[in-house]
């Protein structure tokens, strides 16, 4: 048994009977999963600041932090669309590709994993050099990849897309192109197995589908998402940035669909996900409400069409809100 199958067996053998268990207790009620935006497909890169870029356009954004000692890409993007951002990363730096994050399982954060993890690039520690790309990945996401199966009882992730190395601590860190990283572990807001990625020497945080600016907050129940989760998020990732003068500026803020954000965007996001959430428990709780008098009470008034999308209404967002509230999800 390879180094790298024996690590997978334990991951799967300590995650299994935790999640099994948590399935368990998860209403066999239809469960609402967010669909992810439109793909525009016009690929487009950005410099952010210090070392880092971003590529948008082909789903979830994609992050690339490059220097002398390599590059360092957090998410893949949308599956169909390797070879424009392989080329893309190629035009920001000549370097090899090392690391590789997954902030999540999301379809669109994940696509390209396959073909990034057949490049050779791997650890710059001299005889290891030429190996396979190291996919850092919360150990969530590499047990969902290494046991999701179709209808079928095939395989829906191949094996070279998995992560191959899932970390369970709250928070990895280490120094990459002189620059400290911290991979940290946002519990059950999107998912289970969610991460922020900050490079400090740039000043640059990437949220992944924690923080989306263009929709209100995207929650997979199936995969132990919750909106509670996704709050908490927030309000770390505030712990981490800084502003600028005047409120402006300071650390940027790469959410997993949108446009570049910095602290004041991420205050105004975690302020209306605060006070939607205070209406929610007063119209569900303490007022006990059904759904539908919920939906005609309005409790997202004054953000509706600002965050709503075709994908991820505001109805539905308040029956997946709804039913976590009443224990249901």
């Amino acid at each position: 048994m390879t180094p790298y199958t024996l690590r997978l067996f334990k991951t799967i053998q300590s995650a299994s009977l935790a999640l099994i268990l948590c399935m368990g207790a998860t209403s066999l009620s239809a469960q609402i999963v967010p669909t992810e935006p439109p793909i525009s497909g016009e690929l487009e890169v950005l410099h952010v600041q210090g070392n880092v870029w971003l590529i948008a356009g082909v789903g979830g954004n994609i992050v690339v932090q490059a220097s002398e000692q390599g590059v360092f890409v957090v998410d893949t993007g949308a599956n169909g669309f390797s070879e424009e951002v392989i080329a893309a990363i190629a035009k920001i730096s000549d370097r090899p590709i090392r690391y590789l994050v997954n902030t999540s399982i999301a379809a669109q954060h994940i696509g390209g994993n396959a073909e990034m993890a057949g490049l050779t690039g791997g650890s710059t520690r001299g005889a290891e050099r030429g190996v396979r790309i190291n996919a850092i990945a919360q150990e969530n996401v590499l047990f969902r990849m290494s046991v999701g199966r179709n209808s079928d009882g095939e395989r829906i992730y191949p094996q070279l897309a998995w992560p191959t190395d899932g970390y369970y601590e709250p928070q990895r860190g280490q120094i990459f192109n002189g620059e400290a990283i911290d991979i940290i572990h946002m519990p059950n807001a999107y998912s289970d197995g969610d991460s922020i990625v900050y490079f400090r020497g740039s000043n640059v945080l990437v949220s992944g589908d924690v923080f989306s600016n263009t929709s209100l907050p995207m929650i997979d129940y199936a995969k132990g998402g919750s909106f509670q989760g996704v709050i908490s998020a927030l309000d770390r990732m505030l712990d981490i940035t800084i502003s600028d003068d005047l409120a402006e500026g300071g650390t940027y803020v790469i959410p997993g669909h949108g446009y570049i954000s910095d602290e004041a965007d991420l205050v105004e996001y975690r302020d209306m996900t605060y006070i939607v959430r205070d209406r929610l428990q007063r119209l569900i709780i303490e007022e006990g409400l059904s759904l539908e008098q919920v939906k005609e009470a309005q409790p997202v008034l004054g953000w509706e069409s600002r965050y709503g999308r075709p994908e991820w209404t505001v109805d539905m967002f308040l029956e997946a809100v709804y039913n976590e509230f009443q224990g249901k999800n």
